[in-house]
């Protein structure tokens, strides 16, 4: 047997040479007297090999003994094995972190349409003030017009004033100086007629030769004046054209003065315009600083939350680091590395397994997500039927904002329909909804099939949890239509409400129409009453 395999393996390596070569040894040991140049023949052919056949001989000794020679060696595999860490995901604070960052998220979107309202409100105040800029500038305008019209007006008034003449005691009060000459002789004279001709007793004529010498002494200041009143009339004219130029001057400055006036309308409305919003950036800073430090407050709980769940999962990134580096050592082919850490990492579980509860505690906690997924028990068999899962479903906590958010909407459309069509969209609305539902429970029979066609040698959910939740959705449909009885209830008040303000009011207003259609009969009947009566 071992030389016929011999000869199989050597025939099969080789794929070419002569018949000579290929022969057994036990032929070869029968034909050593034959010689090297004679022919061997097999059966009845006859056939002779020539002498070239014979050149080309190659030794035995070169040729492989062996067909394994020109196989490729097996790959030789080491295996280690390293404990794995899985990521803990505490539930309770998965849901306070979940209710963290919607509140962060909702503190970040109403930051975001304060500053938005300030953006509009400050671009507004902008065009305010562009506005107000042009509007002052002519109302400064009106003002240098006014300023020159008055100029003119000042030596006119002034020249008037001297023509008028002037009080010796001023605007105190006083007797007046007379304006001419003539008028002053004329009145001296009749003060002297009264002291001739007249019977007064001595006091009033002393009273009297004292007006007289004061009037002899203002004798110089009326040649002044009428020096002056005549320089004046040379210079600028009459008393009347004087006056009609006062005149025409101060209408000018009335329409000045009236235009100004609607400038200064319009600066006024834009003054309070911008008061206006200055007051509103005051308030939207003050509710920008309240909600930045609400902000400030949940995006520092978040981070507080989330330190908290990266310390309780630093078991998990240390082992990250080590199947990092394992990686690392594979891809060298470090086998004496590897397996010395393979073994010390091993060393070191079992001796923390071993010897701390705490630890046990936490690596239990962490894989129970994974024996859950199997559908698996604690201590790794196949969970029965009528045992619970693992690890429960978190409950969803919604803030208090969100509560308060969904009790204040107002349903507005459903105020505006009828209740007979209110009653045929809440048909409507159910048919979809008990749609949706079906659809949704058919999904979940689908995803839950699935899973346990995968999955060999699972069996099937118990019927208790489907229960459940039939209840739970029953109860909240439950809610969901009470709410809506109530929000229908609601709007149908406020209809009613709406509709008897509307009557009122239509009454008062046809009332005032009647009187009103009273009044003008009896305005038009009223000049044939009077007729009839004359």
């Amino acid at each position: 047997m071992g030389r016929d395999m011999e000869s199989q393996l050597a025939h099969v390596s080789v794929e070419t040479g002569t018949e000579q070569e290929n022969l057994p040894k036990e032929n070869k040991k029968k034909n050593n007297g034959l010689g090297v140049n004679e022919t061997i023949k097999f059966g009845s052919h006859g056939t002779q090999e020539t002498n070239k056949e014979a050149g080309k001989k190659v030794p035995v000794s070169s040729l492989r003994k062996d067909a394994v020679d020109d196989w490729p060696a097996p790959k030789q595999i080491h295996s280690f094995y390293i404990v794995r860490y899985r990521r803990f995901e505490d539930q309770k604070l998965k849901a306070k972190f979940d209710l963290a960052e919607k509140e962060l998220q909702k503190m970040n979107k109403a930051r975001s349409q304060v500053i938005e309202k300030l953006k509009a409100i400050r671009a507004e105040r902008s065009k305010l003030i562009d506005q107000r800029k042009s509007v002052s500038a002519e109302n400064q305008e009106f003002w240098a017009v006014i300023g020159e019209k008055r100029k003119e007006m000042e030596p006119l008034q002034d020249a008037l004033g001297k023509l008028r003449g002037p009080r010796k005691a001023g605007r105190e009060g006083g007797p007046s100086l007379c304006s001419s000459e003539e008028e002053l002789d004329d009145l001296i004279k009749s003060l002297q007629y009264r002291i001739q001709h007249e019977s007064i007793p001595l006091t009033e004529e002393k009273q009297i030769l004292r007006e007289i010498k004061r009037l002899e002494g203002t004798r110089g200041e009326v040649r002044d004046h009428m020096a002056m009143r005549a320089q004046i009339q040379d210079s600028i004219g009459e008393k009347e054209t004087i006056q009609k130029q006062v005149k025409a001057i101060s209408g000018n400055l009335d329409g000045v003065r009236k235009e100004q006036q609607v400038v200064k309308a319009k600066l006024k409305q834009l003054d309070d315009q911008l008061d206006a919003n200055t007051s509103q950036i005051k308030l939207l800073d003050e509710e920008l600083k309240e909600i930045t430090m609400k902000r400030d407050t949940a995006f520092a709980h978040v981070l507080e939350l989330r330190k908290h769940r990266e310390e309780g999962n630093a078991p998990f990134y240390q082992n990250n680091a080590l199947l990092q580096k394992a990686k690392l050592l594979a891809d060298k082919k470090d086998v004496e590395a590897l397996k010395e850490l393979s073994l010390t990492e091993v060393d070191k579980f079992i001796s923390l397994w071993s010897g701390s509860k705490p630890f046990r505690d936490d690596y239990e906690r962490r894989i129970l997500t994974s024996l859950d997924i199997r559908q698996l028990s604690r201590d790794g068999r196949m969970r029965n039927p009528n045992e619970k899962p693992l690890v429960l479903p978190a409950a969803q906590t919604v803030s208090q904002s969100e509560i308060v958010e969904r009790t204040n909407t107002k349903p507005l459309k459903e105020e505006s329909a009828p209740p007979a069509q209110k009653v045929q969209k809440e048909k409507n609305n159910k048919q979809p909804k008990e749609a949706s539902n079906k659809v949704t429970e058919s999904t979940t029979k689908k995803y839950i099939f699935d899973i346990e066609e995968e999955i060999h040698g699972l069996e099937k959910q118990p019927k208790d949890m489907t229960s459940k939740k039939e209840v739970d959705e029953a109860k909240l449909r439950e809610m969901k239509r009470e709410e809506e009885i109530a929000k229908n209830k609601k709007a149908m008040e406020r209809k009613n409400k709406l509709a008897e303000k509307a009557a009122a009011k239509a009454a008062i207003k046809a009332q005032k129409e009647a009187e009103r259609k009273l009044k003008e009969i009896i305005l038009i009947i009223l000049p044939f009453l009077s007729c009839f009566t004359s």
